[in-house]
Formats: structure tokens, C-alpha cells, sequence
């Protein structure tokens, strides 16, 4: 089914997102709520699929003409990417696909991971000019890569990359090389001083891991803390942050925005624009001990 066709319809299409864990994922409620927003005849499920099975459940899934595409989640990212035929500029420079569709016969990957990363930051801080500014970005798997190209993208003066495990960062560092660089795990209080950006794009601190093991403190007095975790919505380092007196963004507004792109990918229409759609995912978050 065609792009322009797709949601203008009554046929039945589906997608999904596939990781491990995803049971955490809010996706599902989300683009379900714009499916119905939409009165589209259209679902989007979570599956959970572990690593080595990855590849031949993404084939699976793209011979069946009813399926539009999959958001993909730790771990596969990487592995989203390497298994498309072709793939955007963006998932090309982050090294990573967070959303795989067919796109003339052949399985296309993209990443949308930056975009929604870079929206909620210029929202909140639409006049920094990032030129002159130092971010560190916590992590090394494929969130990481996001947040690093779309560092890239507004030119960041200086980003340090820290990651528990040192060499996964230090090869992530000299992968994208420019303004990245490597700080050791033992390092990564002193990696803060004077950062007008901290990013956690690690798993530590979603619901039923660690927290993470670092206190925001030496960073600049007008920093902004960016977590990625949205589960809980106040994470230990976003609690931290603001009891600092530091401005906060949570990963909830990255998931709406990264969303927006991969919905119009999946069902041919942009999702709507005021439906309501922090407020119901906000609630659920509340629900949740």
C-alpha cells in the first residue's frame, strides 16, 4: 500500500515497535490514541523480541503487505540498520534506525530519534546558540548516537561522552570524532564542570534499573538536565536536578516528537496536532507505582 493511500482507506494496516524490554513502552498508547483521533482502520502493537531473533522477525513481518513499518527500541537499533536495504542521511550518521519501513520494495530505515530529540530541546531553549556551549551526553548504544548526530547537527562546541563501560564510549567517541570526546566512567563527575547540557541517553534510571550513579552538580548555573528515561516521568536525575535548581526536560516530550515522523511514515498522514496526546500519556505515567 502506497504512502499517499495508506489511512484514506477502510483496509486494516498495522505497525509496531519491537524490543526488549518493551513492555514499558508507551508507543502503542500513543499512536493508538491518533489512529482513533484519525478513525483510521489501523493498529500498532509491542512486540518483544530478543536479539537473535531480530532479523528474521523483521523479515516476517515485511511479507505480510498488511504491515506499514516498526519503531525499533534498545537493543536493535543498530541492528534496524544494518539489515535495510537502503537508509536516510540520519540514521546514517547517528549509525542507528529507530524506525524501519518499505519504501519501493525494499526495507528503508531512518532515524527519527533526532529530530525528536532536537525539537523538545529548542523548545525549551530556542535562543542558546549551542556553538559555544559544552554538552555531555551519558550512554553508548543507539539513543546515544542520536543525541550525538543531532549534537552535531546544531553544532555543539564541545560534547564529552561518558558510558559505565569505557571502551563502548571511547569507540563511539572516535566514531563521530570532531567536538566528541571520551571522559572515563571514574571521570564523569568532572566531566560536569561548567556543561550547559548534561544528557542521560543510558537505560539507568528507567523503572526497574539502577539509577543512575552521578549527581548533577558542577554543571553551569543555567544548565538544562535532559533525560531520555520517561519511566518514571521524574526520574532520580531529573528529582536531583531540580532540587539543584537546574532546568529539566523529560523523555516524554522526545517520544511525542520522535513519534510525529514515524506515524505519517506508517499510515500516510500526519498525526494530529492537538489531541491531547502529553495529557493521556502524563496520566498513565501517574498511574503506574
Amino acid at each position: 500500500m502506497s504512502k499517499e493511500t495508506r489511512g484514506k482507506t477502510n483496509e486494516a494496516v498495522y505497525a509496531g515497535i519491537a524490543g526488549n524490554p518493551v513492555a514499558h513502552s508507551l508507543s502503542p498508547l500513543l499512536h493508538q490514541h491518533w489512529i482513533t483521533a484519525l478513525g483510521l482502520k489501523a493498529r500498532y502493537q509491542a512486540w518483544q523480541v530478543d536479539v537473535q531473533g531480530f532479523a528474521e522477525f523483521v523479515r516476517e513481518r515485511f511479507t505480510d503487505n498488511a504491515f506499514t513499518g516498526m519503531n525499533v527500541t534498545l537493543p536493535h537499533k543498530r541492528a534496524a540498520l544494518a539489515l535495510a536495504d537502503h537508509a536516510s542521511a540520519a540514521a546514517r550518521s547517528a549509525g542507528a534506525a529507530n524506525l524501519l519501513v518499505r519504501k519501493d520494495g525494499a526495507l528503508f530505515a531512518d532515524n527519527t530519534d533526532i529530530e525528536g530529540f532536537c525539537v523538545p530541546l529548542q523548545h525549551k531553549r530556542p535562543d542558546t546558540d549551542w556553538k559555544a556551549q559544552k554538552a555531555v551526553v551519558i550512554g553508548a548504544g543507539g539513543a546515544a548516537r542520536a543525541v550525538l548526530a543531532a549534537l552535531m547537527r546544531l553544532q555543539a562546541g564541545r560534547v564529552v561522552l561518558i558510558n559505565r563501560t569505557d571502551s563502548r564510549a571511547q569507540a563511539l567517541a572516535l566514531a563521530f570524532g570532531g567536538p566528541v570526546a571520551h571522559r572515563p566512567w571514574k571521570e564523569r563527575q568532572d566531566a560536569l564542570q561548567g556543561a550547559m547540557l548534561l544528557v542521560n541517553a543510558s537505560a539507568a534510571g528507567m523503572r526497574g534499573a539502577p539509577p543512575l550513579d552521578l549527581v548533577p552538580q558542577g554543571l553551569h548555573e543555567r544548565a538544562l538536565v535532559y533525560d531520555l528515561v520517561y519511566t518514571p516521568a521524574q526520574t532520580p536525575l531529573l528529582a536531583a536536578a531540580s532540587a539543584a535548581g537546574l532546568e529539566t526536560l523529560g523523555g516524554l516530550a522526545m517520544l511525542i516528537a520522535q513519534a510525529r515522523p514515524s506515524f505519517a511514515a506508517f499510515f500516510g498522514i500526519a498525526p494530529p496536532e492537538h489531541s491531547g496526546a502529553a495529557a493521556l500519556l502524563q496520566a498513565e505515567l501517574d498511574k503506574q507505582p
